[in-house]
């Protein structure tokens, strides 16, 4: 076997200055912290937008979590009919029929006759009977059916979406690998769906001194595999660490002194809708594991099909001493 990484060798080549995989230059070169983080999202901020410049419903809306959208649209809909409610209220307490005398009392049957009219319920013993009343009756059936439209549309957009649930390993590892050594990571499919064509792309960004100051290198990494056709379970996504990798000869001191990330980035389609679905992670010097390897994940029963225990997905062992 190889000798281990870990030798004061050079690192291998990177690629161009300038190439910021798109985070522009101050993002890649000035900032040092963390720029994608474990679950995905850039490690950035925006401000100077106002509120209305950068609000958009639709994808403000799509993207929340399901308890979030249900309250939004819960609170939205008390809202309309207590704003139609104080509206017959205000035409006089003759506009409905059978009102009572006291005005909390108005307030709440204007309010239950709004949320029938809303809804086209229609019980029928509450009615309108001035102009101003059948006004505003004719214009809350349109927000209704207005209203009705587009939380139905946002329901439907919500769950069409294709939203996947790749799991990756919190750490990554330096383990053998073929007689040398490669940094791997493990991920599993967390959906009941099947991913298709999934691509793997990992990047390796690090901080090198150039003309007496640190300049931030991105590096694409060559895998083992770099794309799948099917990933019903899981895959272990290994860079064989090669006289011809950035990685050969590096130690951990040498990863953190450099401030190294190892960003991931995949791609792939749902099998039940053909939908487009991306998922990314990264793993800094403290989260790569060296000298080490991933357990077993399959479960191997007689007469029944092999099957993957998520739990172990982060498991490790230590590679014993040759």
């Amino acid at each position: 076997m190889a000798a281990p990484p870990g030798s004061e060798q050079a690192p291998g080549p990177v690629e161009p200055l300038g190439n910021d995989l798109g985070l522009g230059r101050v993002v890649s070169q000035e900032s040092h912290q963390r720029m994608v983080n474990p679950d995905g999202s850039f490690n950035l901020q925006r401000s100077g937008l106002g509120f209305w410049h950068s609000l958009n419903l639709y994808y403000d809306l799509i993207g929340i979590s399901w308890p979030l959208f249900v309250g939004l649209l819960g609170v939205a809909y008390l809202l309309l009919n207590a704003a139609f409610a104080l509206a017959y209220l205000a035409v006089g307490p003759g506009a409905l029929s059978d009102m009572p005398a006291d005005p909390t009392g108005r307030f709440w049957a204007c309010f239950f006759f709004s949320v029938q009219t809303f809804g086209t319920i229609g019980f029928g013993h509450v009615y309108p009977k001035s102009f101003a009343a059948d006004v505003i009756v004719t214009l809350e059936a349109f927000v209704g059916l207005l209203g009705v439209a587009l939380a139905t549309g946002m329901i439907f957009a919500r769950f069409s979406r294709p939203k996947p649930r790749v799991l990756f390993s919190e750490c990554a590892v330096v383990a053998p690998y073929r007689g040398g050594w490669g940094l791997m990571f493990r991920l599993v499919n967390g959906q009941r769906t099947q991913l298709i064509e999934l691509e793997a792309e990992v990047t390796l960004a690090y901080f090198r001194d150039v003309g007496g100051r640190p300049v931030r290198q991105f590096t694409r990494l060559g895998l083992e595999r770099d794309s799948v056709a099917f990933f019903p379970l899981a895959w272990t996504v290994v860079h064989p660490i090669t006289q011809d990798s950035p990685l050969w000869g590096v130690t951990p001191e040498r990863m953190r002194a450099a401030e190294s990330e190892i960003m991931v980035n995949l791609r792939g389609l749902d099998d039940a809708v053909y939908g487009a679905v991306r998922a990314r992670t990264s793993y800094q010097a403290d989260d790569i594991r060296w000298h080490a390897r991933f357990t077993d994940m399959f479960v191997r029963r007689p007469g029944r099909p092999v099957t993957v225990d998520v739990r172990r997905l982060s498991q490790i062992e230590p590679v014993p001493a040759t």
